[in-house]
C-alpha cells in the first residue's frame, strides 16, 4: 500500500499575507511542514501542492517536492484532487500547510486505522483542547465508535446546561483513500460546509464515516499575526527541527 502525504499551500491570505512562506526560525513555514511531514514512517512519498510559482520555487530551492495544480480551487482538499489524479497511490494524507510544528507520529497515528481498515475513507486527527469561542478553531464530537458526528467552528458540545470543561478540536491530518478523495472532489460545495467554512462537513453531510483520531499536544496552525508569534515561540523550544534544519 502506498501512501503519499500532499501540503496544499497558496499564497493568498487575507488575515497573514503570504503566510505559506513567513520566516519561522530560519525557515518558510510550508518547508517545516514538508521537512517534518518527511519523517513520517507511514509516508511513501511528500509533495507540496500549489498554484503559486513562487511557493514552487522556494519548496524547490530546499529540495522538496512540489506539483503545480490550477488556481480555481475552492479548498485544500479540491487541490489535492487535482494533484492526486497524477500520482499512483492508494491514500492521500492531507497535511494543512499551516502547521509547521506538525508531529510525524500524529501523521502515523491518524493514517493507521485508514491503511487497516478496507471499508474507512477518511481520518481526521482529534485532540483535547479547553479554550473557549475560538472561531479559527474547529471543534468535533464524535459517536461512540469515535466517528465524526459534527464539526464547528462554535464550542461543541454546548456547555448551557451541563459544563463541558474540555472539547475536542480538529487537527488537519486527513488520510483520504485515493478513489474517495476523487470522489469527494467531485462533490459540490454542500450548505453547512459553506455555513461553516469546513469542507470535511461536505464528507459527513453525504452520509460518509468519518474516523476521529485521537492524539495528544497537537501544537496549533497558524491563522493569525498572534499565532505565529506563538508558533515562533514554541519553534525555538522544539527538538524536533534539528532534524532537518541545518542539513
Amino acid at each position: 500500500m502506498k501512501v503519499v502525504g500532499m501540503i496544499p499551500a497558496r499564497l493568498q491570505s487575507s488575515r497573514l499575507p503570504e503566510k505559506a512562506l513567513v520566516d519561522i526560525a530560519g525557515l518558510p513555514m510550508v518547508v517545516h511542514t514538508y521537512e517534518r511531514s518527511l519523517l513520517a514512517r507511514s509516508l511513501d512519498e511528500v509533495y507540496v501542492a500549489t498554484d503559486s510559482e513562487k511557493i514552487r520555487a522556494v519548496v524547490e530551492s530546499h529540495g522538496g517536492d512540489v506539483i503545480m495544480t490550477r488556481s480555481h480551487h475552492q479548498t485544500g482538499s479540491d487541490r489535492l484532487g487535482e494533484a492526486a489524479s497524477r500520482i499512483d497511490c492508494d491514500i492521500v494524507v492531507n497535511i494543512q500547510g499551516d502547521e509547521p510544528l506538525v508531529d510525524p507520529g500524529h501523521i502515523d497515528a491518524i493514517v493507521a486505522p485508514v491503511a487497516k481498515e478496507p471499508s474507512l475513507q477518511i481520518a481526521v486527527g482529534v485532540t483535547p483542547y479547553s479554550k473557549k469561542g475560538s472561531t479559527s478553531d474547529i471543534k468535533a464530537v464524535l459517536d461512540l465508535e469515535g466517528n465524526i458526528l459534527y464539526c464547528s467552528r462554535t464550542d461543541l458540545p454546548s456547555d448551557a446546561r451541563t459544563p463541558v470543561p474540555e472539547m475536542l478540536k480538529m487537527c488537519f491530518i486527513v488520510p483520504f483513500k485515493r478513489a474517495f478523495l476523487q470522489t469527494f472532489t467531485s462533490w459540490p460545495q454542500t450548505p453547512l460546509e459553506k455555513v461553516e467554512y469546513n469542507e470535511y462537513l461536505r464528507v459527513l453531510e453525504h452520509g460518509v464515516k468519518m474516523r476521529g483520531v485521537l492524539v495528544h499536544d497537537a501544537k496549533i496552525s497558524v491563522d493569525t499575526p498572534s499565532d505565529l508569534e506563538e508558533v515562533r515561540r514554541l519553534m525555538e523550544q522544539d527538538t524536533l527541527r534539528h532534524t532537518y534544519m541545518h542539513r
